[in-house]
């Protein structure tokens, strides 16, 4: 038997295609899981856990800076320095003097943001609170407080507001479709990654160099799904001359496998598989040889049996993890010093080999 050396080679790109393009769907199922499971978690923290909704006012002022004393100063500002400048006592306590009793302090610095400014004499100012009429109010508030703030301090000489408009309700949810698209995308490659990861660990039999890597006797040949006559006719024609003069052959079946798609194994299958194995090695050996069939675990007459005959075919159901249990038989067989003839990999999936091999 050979050494396994197998899991350190390169990983056979158009092999690992074939086999990743029959799970497709699993990655299109993980793509929609992840969009839906991030969509929900995006829209439960936007609509839920972001409580009542909040309404804003959106205004616009003109800053007017004194170059004549101060020159260029409008440079030293941006809307960072702005936005924390409103947040101020400075600014604070001016808009105060505009708002009735009831209103504090706290609520007027957590209401006002400044958004990005395009040109640092343009300061768009939103006012955010729970409610809509608090809203209007306090950006009334900084249409007086601003102007006394800027005629207070040097460097300017006003600041005035062009617009302000009714508060709206602020808009949540606006990127589901983004949440649900990231979702997607890492859904599906957390699932791409284990399918490689799984690969890379899968010791399954798919094509005649997966046996050859596990054991120098030859693959005698494939028998697929759907009967496929060329490769049956290779394994006719191999058996032919590779198993002539054999008197008596023992047949080892290397797990159950599956016949047909995810369907696990069954009894019938097993029957059928060894039907087929025994029909065409008997059309192919002009002597007749008997046959008789043996399984794991092997018991000490089933091992004489077997070194009395002309050696043994093993007979391997194609992919499904029989790997393992093929080195573990093929050790066992080497300890009790029974020769392999070779081996016939069954129930291969007929498009599988056509688009590997293209024939």
């Amino acid at each position: 038997m050979k050494e396994e050396k197998f899991w350190q080679e390169g990983m056979d790109g158009k092999r690992f295609a074939l086999c990743l393009f029959r799970k497709i769907w699993m990655l299109l199922a993980a793509a929609l899981i992840g969009g839906a499971a991030a969509g929900g978690i995006y829209l439960f923290q936007a609509l839920v856990l972001a409580g009542p909704v909040q309404y804003q006012v959106f205004s616009q002022y003109r800053i007017y800076f004194d170059k004549d004393k101060y020159g260029e100063i409008a440079d030293y500002y941006n809307a960072y320095t702005w936005g924390e400048i409103m947040k101020t006592d400075q600014v604070v306590d001016f808009v105060m003097e505009a708002l009735p009793e009831g209103i504090t302090k706290e609520q007027v610095k957590e209401s006002v943001s400044v958004g990005q400014m395009n040109d640092i004499k343009i300061m768009p100012l939103y006012i955010t609170t729970k409610d809509a009429a608090l809203s209007e109010e306090i950006a009334r508030g900084y249409v007086y407080g601003l102007g006394e703030f800027a005629r207070s301090i040097e460097g300017l000489s006003d600041m005035q507001c062009w617009l302000v408009e009714p508060a709206v309700p602020v808009e949540r949810a606006t990127k589901t479709g983004n949440a649900v698209g990231l979702g997607a995308v890492c859904g599906a490659l957390l699932l791409f990654l284990l399918l490689v990861f799984r690969y890379i660990l899968d010791d399954s039999i798919y094509l005649e160099e997966d046996f050859r890597k596990r054991c120098p006797a030859p693959l005698l040949g494939i028998l697929t799904c759907k009967r496929n006559e060329k490769l049956k006719q290779e394994l006719v024609t191999n058996a032919a001359y590779l198993l002539k003069g054999a008197k008596g052959i023992c047949l080892i079946e290397v797990g159950k496998g599956r016949n047909v798609g995810w369907r696990k194994g069954t009894e019938t299958d097993s029957g059928k598989r060894r039907g087929e194995v025994e029909a065409v090695l008997t059309a192919c050996m002009a002597d007749g040889p008997a046959f008789n069939w043996a399984a794991w675990p092997f018991g000490q007459k089933d091992c004489e049996d077997m070194r009395r005959k002309d050696g043994a075919v093993l007979v391997v159901p194609w992919g499904y993890g029989n790997g393992r249990a093929l080195t573990h038989i093929l050790l066992q067989l080497e300890k009790q010093q029974i020769p392999v003839r070779g081996a016939i990999l069954t129930d291969a999936d007929d498009k599988f080999l056509k688009a590997y091999y293209r024939k």
